[in-house]
């Protein structure tokens, strides 16, 4: 049995749940932490009472009209089978009970320690807890994936990390997660969100969607 983080929803938003793309200021995690708990991850996959809390890792290289963005497709047949095939712009999972353990959560807290976790299991990159630029939140009931799910989006700059473009890229690649990568011009990514307008004629996930206009568009 897997157990992951979660919170009653009526505790992540006491009144009406807000749609889309949320500022850093819109949900107070810090406050919260005492509503979270562990649960098993089948029973809440299928209960939107609760919100399971996702680090969401956005991958840049460059600024301004050279920015760029490492977008990867997943595999047709991914664990999330929901989301199997689609584009997304954000690397991520669950935070698992493993990381209450891990030493460096008395510097970077649970969240930061699981997204630094995530990162290397899905990327095989490393960054530091300082190069996590929290950058927003996901919240969506539009898609029945998204609705059990909250997401907490940082953007790493990945311009410090040693290789270029395409080294890193085939880092990635050797991960079990995604079927290709690529890197996109962050300015071209407003109009790929559409079904069918992503790379190759495909199409991005919900929350994709919601980070692209939050950041990007």
């Amino acid at each position: 049995m897997r157990s992951i983080l979660v919170i009653d929803r009526t505790h992540l938003f006491p009144g009406l749940s807000p749609q889309g793309f949320l500022p850093r200021g819109g949900v107070d995690l810090d406050a919260l932490q005492a509503r979270m708990f562990f649960a098993e991850r089948d029973y809440m996959e299928q209960c939107s009472h609760f919100k399971q809390i996702i680090p969401y890792l956005v991958l840049t290289r460059g600024d301004g009209d050279g920015a760029r963005v490492l977008c990867y497709q997943r595999r047709a047949k991914h664990t999330e089978r929901r989301l199997g095939g689609l584009w997304s712009v954000g690397f991520g999972g669950h935070i698992e009970p493993l990381d209450r353990d891990d030493p460096d959560i008395a510097e970077h807290g649970l969240l930061r320690v699981s997204a630094l976790r995530e990162l290397v299991e899905e990327t095989g990159l490393r960054v530091t807890g300082q190069d996590l630029a929290p950058a927003g939140y996901i919240n969506s009931d539009r898609e029945d994936v998204s609705s059990v799910h909250f997401g907490v989006v940082f953007r790493i700059d990945l311009d410090g990390v040693d290789g270029s473009d395409d080294a890193l890229m085939e880092t990635v690649m050797a991960q079990a997660e995604p079927h290709q990568a690529r890197w996109v011009a962050a300015a071209h990514l407003p109009g790929m969100t559409c079904p069918g307008d992503g790379p190759d004629g495909g199409s991005f996930e919900d929350w994709s969607r919601i980070v692209v206009e939050g950041l990007f568009g």
